[in-house]
């Protein structure tokens, strides 16, 4: 009998934490480690970031199920967000999955895969 105990225990553990890391609109956002300005979902968990390269002054990597889907759209409303943080979007910058945003100066670089997202923050104005 304590040993079904310990089983189903350690089973809730085990789906309680594969369910924390699902994007929800409802969880909110908070700061994006490389920039505090930039909002990510809060249930997202960062991981190794890819190289910075001369673009890229700063990157962030996160994991979260249902970020994207398999051709890289986002939800709706992380980009409602987003914009609501006062950044805009450059429309004219886009290249496929990937959305450059601006606000006071600063570029962020926001690429979007199935389960996965990259943010950078740009060292300068991305080229169109």
């Amino acid at each position: 009998m304590k040993q079904l105990l310990a089983l189903l225990s350690v089973t809730s553990l085990l789906l309680l934490a594969g369910c924390s890391n699902v994007y929800s609109q409802e969880d909110g956002y908070r700061m994006a480690v490389i920039n505090q300005g930039f909002p990510v979902p809060k249930n997202a968990y960062e991981v190794k970031p890819e190289e910075c390269t001369d673009e890229i002054s700063k990157a962030a990597k996160y994991k979260l199920q249902g970020i994207g889907d398999e051709d890289g759209n986002p939800p709706d409303h992380y980009l409602r967000t987003i914009e609501e943080w006062g950044w805009t979007e450059l429309v004219e910058d886009r290249r496929g999955a990937i959305h450059f945003y601006e606000k006071n100066g600063k570029i962020m670089s926001l690429n979007i895969r199935e389960n996965v997202f990259d943010v950078f923050e740009m060292t300068s104005e991305t080229a169109s």
